[in-house]
């Protein structure tokens, strides 16, 4: 009898889909069963600037929380809703309760002091000028070892 190394990684491979699988048979039902809800962006180079794009439907501009680095955005953002109705001997009363989380990494660093953003019908819009590197006129010389 001889070792089979590939034997070893179809079994490491069955045993993977079957973890996958089952993770994916777990039911879901709403954005609180999972805590937050990353919110769907779109993030464009425009040549000086990188412009980003985030639906947040349903928040307050007080609610939202907007981080900018060097190297990345943060958006955070809480969504309460409380509605209450009463007709025809009905009593209904309803709470939700979201939270939008999402880092993004961008694409070229940029100067976070000089963000823009704004937020209009759901909809984040940020615009982030890009840093400009500083020109050395000889280039960076590197030692070699």
């Amino acid at each position: 009898m001889f070792y089979d190394p590939f034997g070893e990684i179809r079994r490491l491979h069955e045993y993977l889909d079957r973890v996958f699988e089952d993770f994916m048979r777990a039911p879901v039902t709403s954005a609180q069963d999972v805590g937050f809800v990353a919110p769907p962006v779109d993030v464009v180079d425009e040549g000086d600037k990188i412009r980003i794009v985030a639906e947040i439907p349903g928040v307050n501009k007080e609610d939202l929380d907007v981080r900018v680095y060097d190297d990345s955005v943060v958006i955070r953002a809480e969504r309460k809703s409380d509605r209450e109705q009463s007709d025809r001997g009905y009593y209904i009363r309803e709470r939700s309760y979201s939270t939008y989380y999402r880092t993004i990494a961008l694409p070229a660093p940029v100067v976070p002091e000089k963000a823009e953003a704004t937020y209009r019908n759901g909809v984040l819009e940020l615009i982030l000028p890009k840093r400009v590197p500083e020109k050395q006129d000889g280039g960076f010389r590197v030692s070699v070892k």
